[in-house]
């Protein structure tokens, strides 16, 4: 059975890749000031902080199904091809774009880097991507098991996301050991990805989640502007992908792209749901080769300025969505951005 295209998945693909590139482009705001461009490039920050999460909420809707599609092998397969391989050949590149000399290193220092993905450190969602794929076989099988699925989101949110951070603000310690193992690392979100794409949610609920995300947000950038300030420099105790303020902002996006009624209204016009799926098609190749571009410009455009941090980053998006489709359409290389 052919996988039907699902337009709010394309469109919540583009907006998080482009997500990723704005915020990549926003160096500052890891760098605290008491100034207005600080506070400028933070409130970016914590606005677009929800790519990742929705990322790993993305494949689980698209890929928790896969047993109606094909065999746990074909998928095992098609997530090497489409993932492993192009992180090995743009690490690959990258090493050349970045200079990192294998020989020079060793062999052995090579692959630490590489693995460890200090060639580029943004390739580190690599590693627990392929963690959730790996995973998914099992959990594809409590597909039909939403209560169990339910409960294991559930845990994992209390035990990782929401006592640690709450716990520690009064000053006590969580025991790190105490954690819902079934669902570790980014795997709760595969599984919201899921649950969130299937379930049907009253209006009340929605406007419930739209508010606990704008809280998540509120909270993030209030406490850290706060905390910062106090310290003198930035404070990182809400930097956390897996923090309640994050679950919540990535939640109430997904559910706002799934119910907009603007684009319902997009799906009615085919041409444009079309070119949604071409450029939501790009947007691995995108990721992929967004920072050796922002290198590239940063040559020639001062990496300094709003213009840099809000601009620049549509001109990396167009750059390197242009240069996907084109390699996309070549035989030997379509493989590097799947």
């Amino acid at each position: 059975m052919a996988k039907q295209r699902v337009l709010y998945y394309d469109l919540l693909n583009i907006c998080a890749t482009l997500g990723v590139v704005l915020l990549h482009s926003n160096g500052l705001a890891h760098h605290y000031s008491a100034t207005a461009a600080w506070y400028q490039a933070f409130a970016v920050e914590v606005l677009f902080f929800w790519p990742v999460p929705i990322f790993f909420m993305l494949s689980g809707a698209t890929l928790m199904g896969y047993r109606q599609r094909y065999t746990t092998a074909d998928f095992l397969k098609r997530r090497f091809m489409r993932t492993v391989i192009p992180f090995v050949v743009w690490s690959v590149i990258c090493s050349f774009v970045y200079q990192v000399d294998p020989f020079a290193l060793g062999l052995k220092e090579y692959v630490n880097r590489f693995m460890g993905t200090s060639i580029l450190s943004i390739y580190w969602f690599f590693i627990p991507l392929f963690a959730v794929y790996l995973a998914m076989p099992v959990l594809s099988l409590l597909k039909e098991n939403r209560r169990i699925l339910w409960y294991m989101v559930g845990a994992a949110f209390v035990l990782t996301s929401l006592l640690p951070p709450v716990l520690q603000y009064v000053g006590i310690r969580w025991n790190g050991q105490l954690q819902f193992v079934m669902a570790g690392g980014y795997l709760p979100f595969a599984i919201m990805g899921y649950l969130f794409s299937t379930q049907e949610f009253t209006r009340r609920q929605r406007i419930i989640i739209y508010l606990l995300g704008v809280l998540g947000a509120a909270i993030r950038y209030g406490c850290t502007v706060w905390l910062s300030m106090e310290k003198g420099s930035l404070d990182r105790t809400f930097f956390s992908y897996h923090g309640y303020y994050t679950v919540f902002l990535a939640a109430a996006v997904f559910v706002w792209f799934r119910y907009s009624r603007w684009i319902q209204r997009m799906g009615e016009h085919p041409r444009l749901a079309t070119a949604v799926k071409t450029i939501s098609g790009c947007s691995f190749g995108v990721y992929l080769m967004h920072m050796p571009i922002n290198k590239l410009l940063a040559t020639y455009i001062e990496p300094v300025g709003w213009e840099w941090r809000l601009l620049v980053p549509f001109l990396i998006y167009a750059m390197a969505l242009g240069i996907t489709y084109l390699l996309k359409k070549v035989p030997g290389l379509r493989h590097m951005v799947p």
